[in-house]
Parts: structure tokens; C-alpha cells; sequence
């Protein structure tokens, strides 16, 4: 009954660090709020670093409630085709499901914004469910793209 025990413990403590350490491995830019003083936010990238169909990690200092904290976020250039039709080619949105708080990421290859953990699929257009147990969208960041192409996030929808 221990090792049982242990075992599920080890399992559900992996569901939890694995795709958090995959979001590290690919690279993680901090960035925060506009706040007394800062004109303007930190960079997350500029558009020419990122290319169709790929995505970049980045933390907002503060929570979609607008409460303190680390929050882990995800920028995606959409491919061409969904850019054409939603009239953007970047998104952003929070990189924590909706469903239980694993870290989602984007699947090239599939298109989608996938929870590994209980296989929920977002959109990457507009970050509602498309499958899976979760019920809410994920929140959007709200993006600013200078003169220079640099892509700035400047907090919460």
C-alpha cells in the first residue's frame, strides 16, 4: 500500500513538473506590468525571432485576477492561414489550464493549445476549448508590437 501510495504521489507531482521543465527547456522571458513610472513594459521578442507556427514562453508579474505573482504565459505567431482569418498574427494567453493548473503549450503540429495532463485542446485563435475536461477559456494577454517589430505584453484582456 506504501509504494502504491508513493507511486501515485511521484506520478501526480510528474504531471504537475514535467511540462513546467518543458516550458523552462524551451526558454522563458520574464517580462511585467506597466506600473508607476515604467513607460513601457519589457520585451517578450521581436517578430522576427518568432516564426509561423512556433511560440514563446514568457511570466507576467501578475495574475489574470490582478493579484502579485509569477505567471507563466505563451506568445504564438499563428500560421499564415489562421492569421489571415482572425487579422493577427500574434496571441498571447496564459500558459496555465483552466481546468486543474497544469502548463499548456502549443502544438505546432497539430495546430492547438494542448494540456498534457488531461488532454484539454484550446484554440490557438482565440484560447477556447475546443476538447477536453476543461469548461473556461484561457485568459488572453493583450499584446503591443512596436515600430521596430518588438512585441510587448501589456497585461490582461
Amino acid at each position: 500500500m506504501v509504494i502504491f501510495c508513493c507511486l501515485a504521489l511521484a506520478g501526480i507531482i510528474a504531471q504537475f513538473l514535467l511540462p513546467l521543465l518543458e516550458l523552462l527547456r524551451k526558454g522563458t522571458v520574464v517580462t511585467g506590468e506597466i506600473s508607476a513610472g515604467q513607460e513601457t513594459p519589457p520585451k517578450i521578442a521581436n517578430v522576427a525571432e518568432v516564426p509561423p507556427g512556433s511560440q514563446v514562453s514568457f511570466v507576467l508579474r501578475r495574475n489574470p485576477d490582478g493579484s502579485p505573482g509569477q505567471h507563466p504565459a505563451i506568445l504564438i505567431r499563428l500560421t499564415e492561414d489562421k492569421a489571415a482569418v482572425v487579422g493577427k498574427e500574434f496571441v498571447a494567453y496564459s500558459a496555465i489550464c483552466t481546468h486543474l493548473g497544469c502548463i499548456v503549450s502549443y502544438k505546432s503540429e497539430e495546430d492547438t493549445i494542448f494540456c498534457p495532463c488531461h488532454a484539454g485542446y484550446f484554440d490557438p485563435t482565440n484560447g477556447k476549448v475546443i476538447s477536453g475536461p476543461p469548461k473556461k477559456p484561457l485568459p488572453e494577454v493583450k499584446l503591443r508590437i512596436d515600430e521596430n517589430g518588438d512585441i510587448y505584453a501589456e497585461g490582461w484582456v
